[in-house]
């Protein structure tokens, strides 16, 4: 049974937000369905919150998980499913497995999907019967420099029920002298979107006190295509990341958390990129700079975001800006120089 929560609607109108859930964090959106982590302050732990298109918020009938949900969702069949992993344990991201739920079907249950080569497999995507994700590498990742011969987590596409994966290229460093940006770098992989021919995702790095945050683009079969990062240093308020990548219509939407120094919500931004064109959302998503915020979504013609609780704009304008200049650490010889 669906367990009914309780939305404010935003004043007809205006333009104001929408406070969805006060306790929501990580939303997905897809199809005029949004899903998203809702804290249960009795255990700690989070239910996953569905709104339909229709505008009703529930709870799905799942087992909570002890850290947010990694959920993303799409087109499956005739409807829409929300897919996202549980792992054993969340901090390393072992023993995880993937499950699929098709939203709006009455009775419908969790459903695993095993892709072929086992492993822990999460941060999944599904467009209708192909499913991208990651599978992680044992000790995983390649994101601490201080251990070189670690691989970051491996990248494939699945069409649902074949013996086959496809693996897919991730970008790496190419280093240079001993005081350079290391060598083999490609970094945490994080928020990962999928439209059947293309991908999105983001990669982290950090060595010392610099860090660098890359949004990337890649067709299924080809190369990743550097979209736009951003580097970082000591003097930041907090870790700058891009967030929530997201593939919709033509467009490869990412929220950019600048977390500059001074602490200026101004320079964070909600931009979408296509062909050469680079657009930015006209509303400001965040107070302050080191306000935390995790997800920033397209939803139909509005967006769906997570700074203090789960919050929706009905309507949102863009303007066409300069395409943004990547930021490197060149002198290092990064991957991008």
């Amino acid at each position: 049974m669906l367990i009914a929560l309780v939305a404010s609607p935003a004043r007809a109108g205006t333009s104001a937000p929408t406070a969805l859930d006060k306790l929501g964090s990580m939303v997905a959106a897809y199809g005029g369905w949004a899903a998203w982590s809702r804290l249960d302050e009795s255990t700690k732990h989070y239910a996953l919150a569905l709104r339909s298109p229709e505008g009703a918020i529930s709870l799905a009938p799942v087992a909570e998980s002890t850290s947010p949900f990694d959920i993303e969702l799409g087109p499956s069949g005739s409807g829409v499913a929300a897919v996202y992993s549980r792992c054993t344990d969340t901090t390393t991201l072992q023993g995880c497995r993937i499950l699929a739920l098709h939203l709006g079907t009455s009775g419908a249950a969790e459903r695993v999907l095993a892709p072929p080569g086992g492993g822990s497999v999460h941060e999944p995507a599904i467009w209708n019967d192909r499913l991208v994700f990651l599978r992680r590498n044992s000790p995983g990742g390649s994101e601490n420099p201080s251990h070189p011969g670690r691989r970051p987590d491996s990248l494939f596409a699945w069409n649902i029920g074949s013996r086959k994966l496809q693996s897919l290229t991730l970008p790496i460093s190419r280093g240079g002298g001993p005081e350079a940006w290391p060598r083999g770098l490609t970094g945490l992989i994080t928020g990962l979107t999928f439209n059947g021919k293309q991908v999105g995702y983001v990669t982290a790095n950090v060595v010392g006190t610099f860090g660098e945050t890359s949004l990337w683009f890649e067709p299924l079969g080809g190369r990743p295509e550097l979209i736009d990062q951003e580097t970082s240093g000591a003097g930041n308020v907090c870790q700058p990341e891009f967030v929530s990548p997201v593939l919709a219509g033509r467009w490869l939407y990412a929220y950019l958390h600048a977390c500059d120094p001074s602490a200026n919500p101004s320079l964070d931004r909600l931009t979408r990129y296509r062909h050469g064109e680079v657009q930015r959302a006209g509303f400001m998503f965040i107070r302050f700079g080191d306000e935390p915020i995790g997800s920033v979504v397209p939803d139909g013609s509005g967006v769906d975001w997570d700074s203090s609780g789960v919050r929706r704009l009905a309507t949102v304008t863009w303007r066409r800006i300069t395409a943004p200049v990547a930021q490197t650490f060149c002198s290092r010889s990064d991957p991008f120089c």
